[in-house]
């Protein structure tokens, strides 16, 4: 059995620093909130806690709930070593709720490479009832077909190091938005990938493992046109814990993918 990873434990390691002070290792900090989309290449200095990535560590701070103060305290680095999905929260620093929109509500997803951590098919059982609690509050039929019947969407477990979006370290799953709009490809099938060489997966809670349904139901908002939620309770939130369990959605994750998807 696989022992339960770390989130980033590259910014562990880094001390707390405030506004004009530097640390070692203090750039890695700063390439996850580049990765994030808090904070934009080549107008920060490197290692340094400069206005610029003050201001980053605020929107980051604003967008978890967290105190702004803009320094890197003992809360910010609690809840940047969180477990969390690999899609950014932000685009150039801009908080954004929904991307775009498929141009069709009839889509197809093929079930790919699953996982040894549960028995059976169990794992496509909890994705299928994912893509089911999304269709029943929009206006979208997802119709399972094979790998082979070129798909729109491609589930499946995949190594840390995935080409088309890394999830090595402290992410968990990937998906991607819609065509015309997407961060991983704009041509389908559309991924959505699970991290199956650094994490455990379950069906319901289990200690060091992340529940499948749960993680499959935030990853299918991401191919719906959803971005990363700050309301409490939201499927959409960017963080997921292990042992843990969020199975149903919350009026925000709807009322979003309802402004996507209105009913004729």
């Amino acid at each position: 059995m696989r022992d339960e990873v770390e989130a980033f434990p590259e910014i562990a390691a880094v001390r707390l620093i405030r506004q004009g002070e530097k640390a070692e290792g203090f750039d890695r900090v700063q390439r996850f909130l580049t990765r994030f989309g808090y904070l934009r290449e080549g107008i920060f200095r490197a290692g340094e806690l400069d206005e610029p990535t003050s201001d980053a560590l605020a929107r980051y701070q604003q967008f978890n709930g967290l105190e702004v103060t803009g320094n890197f305290d003992e809360a910010t680095r609690d809840q940047i070593t969180t477990p969390r999905c690999a899609l950014p929260d932000m685009r150039l620093g801009l908080e954004f709720v929904t991307i775009c929109a498929w141009d069709r509500r009839d889509l197809t997803f093929a079930l790919d490479i699953g996982t040894s951590d549960v028995p059976g098919d169990n794992e496509w059982q909890a994705v299928r009832k994912a893509f089911q609690t999304w269709q029943g509050v929009v206006p979208v039929a997802f119709t399972e077909v094979a790998v082979s019947e070129n798909p729109d969407i491609q589930v499946g477990w995949r190594p840390a190091d995935d080409p088309d979006l890394s999830m090595v370290g402290g992410t968990v799953a990937h998906a991607d938005f819609p065509p015309g709009c997407g961060v991983v490809t704009n041509s389908v099938p559309k991924p959505v990938h699970f991290d199956d060489s650094e994490h455990l997966w379950s069906v319901g809670t289990a200690a060091g493992a992340f529940d499948i349904e749960t993680v499959a139901l935030h990853e299918v908002g991401h191919i719906l046109g959803l971005a990363h939620s700050t309301v409490a309770g939201a499927v959409m939130l960017p963080t997921v814990s292990s042992n843990s369990t969020k199975r149903g959605l919350a009026q925000d994750d709807i009322d979003g993918a309802q402004v996507l998807y209105p009913a004729s």
